[in-house]
Formats: structure tokens, sequence, C-alpha cells
């Protein structure tokens, strides 16, 4: 972890959008009372999703802990990265030497200016107005304020708390999924401002590793990360259906909690990507959320809302493809998808090359 010291206001700010979280967890409860009394079960919720969300929101209009529940959802999603960049102009003075410290090291980057950004990429996910590129720092305000400083912060579900860590456990987890300890070449896809990346440096402490992204913010907060510890990454600006890497130049592929931001046919060119990367015998695991067969109506229909209203439009789509069947048309054999105990998360997409 890079040292920094948040200023005050700045931390009293994101401190608040945490305790957002506690809030509303009562109100949720209330509201999931109003659909028992009403009820709404497993045995009459509509097997359409459509129209489950219609059973629902209809019960749920006039109670008034959900539209409580409902306004703070509202804020806290339309407000979050902008509390975290005012918190980081009140530290960028103070971060400067550190940035430019951090672009010396064994950890290179590998821009590309000519890299044609996808439609898809644009749309403002996690409501963060702008993109991920929106400012230049934008790496170190959703790698640091948001993803590090807020997200341990917020409470817990009652069905996470037995779980082993928190969201850094999970990409450790997942890193240690793949069947093997001995490869050589590892490739990342979507890797962000590098906490996965950082997982699998951990786990194969011998390979090299090759990360790319689209959003040059993200990259060069990963850089900052992979030469404060040490590692020697090579990270390049590239999309994941097109890295530019050779033809069976790698021998385990992954990724962590990208596939729900991406379209279908995105997720098939990437896993296309994948498999013409990988040598014969290479692996590929990529850890994200439970798709929507795995989970109760009920869970399945909140999910599907917090998508929705929260900045997510494609997670519907990842969360109801027949994965496996992909991966088997694409050639992986031996091909899985399940989720971890004890909460059925990080789920698994695993594949292997012949």
């Amino acid at each position: 972890m890079m040292d920094y010291t948040i200023p005050q206001s700045g931390r009293a700010a994101l401190d608040f959008l945490a305790a957002l979280g506690v809030v509303n967890t009562p109100l949720t409860t209330k509201a999931n009372e109003a659909l028992a009394a009403a009820g709404l079960s497993e045995d009459t919720l509509a097997d359409d999703l459509d129209e489950r969300a219609k059973q629902i929101e209809s019960t749920l209009a006039e109670i008034p802990a959900w539209r409580g529940a409902n306004l703070l959802g509202e804020w806290h999603a339309e407000h979050h990265a902008r509390v975290a960049s005012e918190a980081f102009r009140g530290m960028e003075a103070e971060l400067k030497p550190t940035f430019e410290s951090l672009k010396q090291g064994k950890t290179t980057l590998r821009p590309d200016p000519n890299l044609s950004v996808p439609k898809y990429w644009l749309y403002p996910v996690h409501r963060t107005t702008g993109g991920w590129d929106k400012e230049r720092h934008m790496g170190f305000i959703h790698g640091e304020l948001i993803h590090r400083y807020l997200l341990t912060k917020l409470p817990r579900p009652p069905a996470a708390a037995s779980a082993p860590g928190d969201i850094y456990t999970h990409r450790k987890l997942t890193a240690e999924e793949a069947p093997r300890r001995d490869y050589k070449d590892i490739l990342e896809i979507g890797c962000s401002s590098g906490p996965y990346t950082l997982q699998l440096a951990g786990v194969y402490p011998q390979a090299k590793i090759t990360a790319c992204d689209i959003s040059i913010a993200q990259l060069e907060q990963a850089q900052r990360n992979g030469n404060h510890h040490g590692h020697a990454w090579t990270l390049i600006q590239a999309d994941g259906r097109a890295t530019g890497l050779p033809d069976a130049s790698q021998d385990f592929v992954t990724s962590f909690i990208i596939l729900h931001e991406l379209p279908v046919d995105v997720i098939t060119d990437i896993l296309r990507e994948a498999f013409r990367v990988l040598r014969p015998g290479g692996d590929l695991v990529f850890g994200d959320v439970a798709p929507y067969n795995s989970m109760s109506k009920l869970n399945t229909w909140r999910t599907d809302y917090l998508a929705k209203f929260g900045g997510e439009p494609y997670w519907r789509g990842s969360s109801t493809m027949d994965m496996v069947g992909t991966l088997k048309k694409i050639g992986f054999v031996d091909a899985k998808s399940y989720g971890m105990k004890p909460i059925a998360y990080p789920w698994i997409t695993y594949g292997h090359k012949p």
C-alpha cells in the first residue's frame, strides 16, 4: 500500500458515505418484511424476471423504508466518485513526488495512444461520470480512495460475516483456484489499478506477469503499485479482445470481477483471445459475481435492481449467459463454473486448453 494521508475533510466525507450503508441495512430488512407480509415468496414470485420485478416493486412502492433505502442508494451512487475526487484534490500536491518516483522501477507501462476505445467502455459504469479516464488520476481515486478505503469500511451483510476476508482476500482466493503453481507466463485481462495483479504476484512469485487494460489512468496506478512493491510487471494498454500478444505465449490467463461489466459479445471475444494466447496445457480462471441461476428469485431480483440503477448495464447479460457452453464452443475442455464457499463468491469460471 502506498503511503498517504487523506485530509480530514476528505476523510470525513468518505466516512459519511460508508456510514450510509449502516443506515441502509435496517431499511432493507423492513422492506423484506413487507414482501413476506404480502405473501411474496419463492413459490409465488414469477419465473420471468421482468414480471417478478413488477410484483415486487409494486408491493414496495409505498413502503417508507424501501423509498428511504432507494434515496440513500441513489445519493451514494451519484456522489461517491465526486466525493472521492474532491478528497484527492486535497492531497494531490503532496502525492505528486510519490507519483513521479513510482514511474521508475521494474514495472513498465506501454501506452497505446492509437487505441480505439470501444463504445461500451465509455458508459459511466458504477455511475462514474466521465468514466475511468475522466481525470488523470482516476486510477488512484478508484483504486485507493474508493476500493481500498471506502469499500473496506462498508458494513458486510450477515451472510458474508464468516467469509474469509475482504475484497482483497477474494482476489487471492481466485488466484489460488488455478490447478498449478508453475506457470511461467501469466496474462491478466482488465487489471485496473492492479489489486488482483498484486495477489497474482504473491501466489506465483516466479511468473512473468503481463496485464492489460483500456484505461491509461488505471494502468498508471497499477505501475505505481507494481513499483512500490518491487515487482516486474509488463503493463500494456490494450483491449482484452485484441491484446497483441503472440499466439500460444501464456500459461495462465485470468481476471477478477470484470465480466459483469462487459456485454456478452465482448466476453465471448475475450474468451477467444484467451484461448489464442494460451499455450496447449494452459488454464483460464476468471473470478466474478454469481450467475442468476445460482440465486433465489428474490436475490436475483435484488441484484438485477441494484445493477440497473447502480450503473451496471451489462450485469444481467453476463449473469445469464452460458459461460461453460461458450468455453466449450471456443475449444476449452474441463470447463466448469462454481461458487467458492461459504457464500458462493467469488464465482469461478474455469477452462483448460488441450
